[in-house]
């Protein structure tokens, strides 16, 4: 009987393993990775660029619109009518254009927040290895996370890594 105790004592002891455990503020991390403010700067610009051009296109338009508001008490109502409907249908094709940038904006935000997160995903698993984590917890204001040590949390760290990586591309 001892011997029985003795053996499940040491099995439960072997199986024991001490489990190493870290967090990241994932909203610092994100705020103060240089390849997040890149991506937000590319953004931007590119916004300004779609806006700019939209304006040039939508330009023409707001003369034709004023144009028409000062000659329209002049003109047949099957004229007004015909002007009318012409400047409805160049409006709404100004809004698709405007509808096709938003989203093709959106879409590439998309992507690259995606890469983004894959690379600082692979960075969190390299770092991990490489000291021994076995577990990093994401944390995002004060809510996964209610209470972690200092000492446990990793952020600075990982965020160190991913700005030497980035100023190296």
């Amino acid at each position: 009987m001892k011997k029985l105790l003795l053996l499940a004592f040491v099995i439960v002891l072997a199986s024991c393993n001490h489990t190493k455990i870290a967090y990241i503020n994932v909203e610092d991390l994100m705020k103060d990775y240089e390849g997040t403010k890149a991506l937000e700067e590319t953004l931007k610009a590119k916004q300004e660029e779609m806006a700019k051009e939209l304006d040039s296109i939508s330009a023409p338009f707001q003369l034709k619109v004023q144009e028409y508001y000062k000659t329209a008490q002049k003109m047949s109502a099957q004229k007004r009518a015909e002007t009318e409907q012409a400047l409805q249908q160049e409006n709404q094709a100004l809004q698709g254009m405007q509808q096709q940038a938003s989203q093709a904006l959106q879409q590439e935000n998309q992507v690259l927040s995606e890469a983004i997160t894959k690379k600082v995903d692979s960075f969190v698993s390299v770092y991990s290895k490489s000291n021994g984590i076995n577990l990093v917890l994401g944390t995002s204001g004060n809510g996964t996370v209610m209470y972690g040590d200092d000492n446990l949390n990793v952020t600075s760290a990982i965020l160190e890594l991913l700005n030497k990586d980035f100023s190296k591309e």
